[in-house]
């Protein structure tokens, strides 16, 4: 929790590098252990139904789903109050307005979510996302930390919406996006290692951790189908998309 503007900066950089599901979870799961958060969840729509992308187990998502909580989770309706940030403790279930958000939050407690905070994000169509970082124990520390990072952390939920959103997960990519198999910052990372430059030597030529270079390596190694990062080299090199 020490250095929030430094893991929300590699934050960013590393949602340059995402194009799949599996891209954001990787990035998002990540940032919320920085920042000392065990789970996040993000929560959108799609036109075939909700989408969710999230590190919580997935036998809770799955009972989260089957149950129906996402029609009653408070998290998702209409604000009480004018703020984005939802502030909320699974020990709460004597405030729910009703059986069935009781047992949501009952149910939550019994896979160990206990608290979080949750960014609200108006998206089209007068839907609703939301952004959650969540724990599975409260502290004093936890909650000074939120109370003082809380526009960091807001604006780490509304950039995760909008390159999801950019993303358009679970839509079919243009034809002329098909055939961009690196973004700018893997083929940069990748220029350097066939330079002969370490990941520390790239961190600082590029201005980003060692760790966000790791991301952007392993991202463009997957990207080529590649066994290992030499073999990414010959790869892009071969098929021209080094500079």
């Amino acid at each position: 929790m020490k250095d929030v503007k430094r893991a929300c900066d590699e934050f960013v950089d590393c949602l340059h590098s995402a194009h799949t599901e599996d891209d954001f979870r990787r990035v998002a799961e990540r940032a919320a252990h920085a920042l000392g958060f065990r789970w996040f969840a993000y929560f959108g729509q799609r036109a075939n139904g909700p989408n969710l992308i999230s590190s919580y187990p997935k036998s809770w998502t799955s009972h989260y789903f089957r149950e129906g909580y996402h029609n009653i989770d408070p998290v998702l309706q209409e604000p009480r109050n004018t703020s984005r940030v939802f502030l909320w403790d699974g020990r709460e279930a004597r405030s729910a307005k009703s059986a069935k958000e009781r047992r949501l939050f009952d149910d939550a407690l019994s896979f160990k979510i206990r608290t979080g905070l949750t960014i609200r994000i108006p998206a089209s169509q007068n839907r609703l996302a939301a952004f959650t970082l969540a724990v599975d124990d409260r502290s004093l520390g936890l909650d000074r930390f939120i109370e003082t990072s809380q526009d960091m952390l807001e604006r780490v939920g509304l950039i995760f919406h909008a390159h999801v959103s950019a993303a358009r997960i679970g839509c079919t990519p243009p034809d002329s996006q098909r055939g961009s198999l690196l973004t700018q910052r893997e083929r940069q990372c990748l220029a350097c290692i066939s330079d002969g430059k370490t990941m520390q030597d790239i961190a600082q030529l590029l201005g980003v951790s060692q760790r966000g270079v790791k991301f952007h390596l392993d991202n463009a190694r997957r990207n080529l189908a590649a066994l290992t990062l030499p073999h990414a080299v010959a790869l892009a090199l071969r098929q021209g998309l080094l500079p």
